[in-house]
């Protein structure tokens, strides 16, 4: 009974897979508006084989009745061909209504499917922006980082920049957009390469690390700094000039010699007295005796010429 059972099972699974023929799916990504061409060859095809389609999804676009001329059923306005002496078909500028799932079978004598493709209908992608901002530290590096932007998305790395040597410290970065793109931004030796991607189109921006940061940034960044200390200490060098200048003033103040009168050498003076007494008159009277008073001989010490009594006392 086992032995029954089991020779069933395998007969409905045999069966199974004629029907069904092969399950895998073939995807396919076409750029919108482009032709796409879906192959199917005389070798895929079983013999005995007397009629076969092409469907979209529950539609039939094409009919093959061998022995006469291929039947296009759905023309789709124009934009399928059947390929000259093939099975395979054309689908010319596809849109994104286009995309899903194609399949070529066999439906006589049984039904069996020969191939089937996934398309997925795509818009080319935006282009990338790619910008740098450096963050300076005190320390001997600066970090740089690196964004990678498109229109609905943006993804960054960071680099530490040292002696404008740039190392990325962190995994490259990866990210799906909204519209279902790549995005994806990584370091390259001494480049920064911002990619944007999807099955059917690509663009990307690279550019050099060192014209960003490692170059023009930090002379920036040291004429800002020297700024700032021209700032602080060119007035507390003001100040300190004009306190100076103060206390220089101060002292002079105190050492100022000013021109004392020239006095005449004492001997000249002398001489000159002598001369002015010589021309000049005076009366001398002689004393005889002593003279008790104290006051009786004056010694001139002016320049102008005097005259001198002397008192007499009688005996």
């Amino acid at each position: 009974m086992a032995l029954i059972v089991s020779f069933l099972f395998h007969l409905c699974l045999f069966y199974t897979l004629q029907i069904q023929g092969s399950s895998a799916v073939t995807d396919v990504f076409v750029k919108t508006g482009d032709d796409l061409i879906l192959n199917l060859t005389e070798a895929e095809i079983p013999p005995n084989s007397r009629f076969c389609l092409w469907q979209f999804k529950d539609d039939t676009l094409v009919e093959f009745s061998f022995g006469s001329q291929p039947n296009i059923v759905n023309n789709r306005s124009g934009k399928v061909e059947v390929i000259e002496k093939s099975y395979s078909v054309k689908l010319k500028d596809v849109q994104k209504s286009h995309s899903g799932i194609y399949t070529a079978k066999v439906v006589s004598p049984k039904e069996q499917i020969l191939i089937q493709y996934n398309v997925a209908v795509q818009d080319p992608v935006s282009p990338v922006d790619l910008r740098f901002t450096c963050s300076f530290s005190s320390s001997s590096f600066d970090n740089l980082t690196a964004t990678c932007r498109t229109d609905d998305s943006s993804i960054s790395i960071t680099l530490r920049c040292e002696n404008q040597t740039c190392n990325q410290e962190e995994a490259e970065r990866r990210s799906v957009t909204k519209s279902g793109s790549s995005l994806h931004v990584y370091q390259l030796k001494e480049l920064i390469v911002c990619s944007h991607s999807n099955q059917v189109s690509r663009n990307e921006s690279i550019k050099e690390i060192e014209t960003h940061c490692t170059n023009n940034e930090p002379r920036k960044h040291h004429w800002y700094i020297t700024l700032i200390l021209l700032v602080l200490i060119l007035p507390i060098i003001y100040i300190l000039c004009r306190s100076h200048k103060k206390t220089g003033d101060t002292g002079n103040l105190d050492n100022t010699i000013y021109d004392l009168p020239v006095v005449n050498d004492q001997t000249e003076t002398l001489n000159k007295t002598d001369e002015d007494e010589s021309c000049s008159p005076a009366t001398t009277y002689s004393a005889v005796g002593i003279s008790t008073s104290k006051a009786a001989i004056k010694t001139r010490d002016d320049d102008q010429p005097q005259s001198v009594y002397s008192l007499i006392k009688a005996v």
